[in-house]
């Protein structure tokens, strides 16, 4: 998982990090590692178990491993809103990228990544995750105002 912020800059000028436009829309049996080393999010690879990482709402949550990939598991869940999170600190004006892999234990959901912050939520982006394998949610987004910032996600 990662989220990424850039600075903005003349209309056609360049940044030092290029924004990678790919998204992979295959199901995959094992995740990707997380792009931009993760950016500015805490513990991306989960190498420090729950480190920087949090309960949203009412869930349980726990680190796995399977083989070489580490992964979090939000369970004991009552409404679309349990789940992980992490708190963050977000500059107005940047342009911010996300990216995460995502998967549900039974059938087919869309999972929403969603940014709450001092001024409200935002929608950071979409995917419909299946179980059995993972699929990269991909999105972006700017805020109007810099500060503390909960990233978090939902789904049905």
């Amino acid at each position: 998982m990662f989220l990424v912020g850039f600075e903005p800059g003349p209309r056609f000028g360049a940044n030092a990090l290029t924004y990678d436009y790919t998204a992979n829309i295959e199901c995959l049996a094992n995740p990707h590692k997380p792009q931009y080393g993760g950016g500015i999010i805490i513990n991306p690879e989960l190498n420090h178990g729950l480190r920087g990482w949090s309960t949203f709402g009412n869930a349980k949550i726990e680190q796995r491993v399977l083989g070489d990939n580490k992964y979090i598991v939000a369970h004991s869940r009552n409404q679309p809103e349990d789940s992980i999170s992490q708190k963050l600190y977000l500059q107005k004006d940047k342009l911010y990228t996300f990216s995460a892999w995502i998967q549900v234990s039974d059938g087919d959901f869309p999972v929403r990544a969603i940014l709450k912050t001092t001024t409200g939520f935002k929608h950071v982006g979409v995917v419909f995750a299946k179980s059995k394998c993972w699929s990269m949610l991909k999105g972006g987004l700017t805020v109007n105002a810099s500060g503390p910032a909960e990233l978090y996600f939902e789904y049905n």
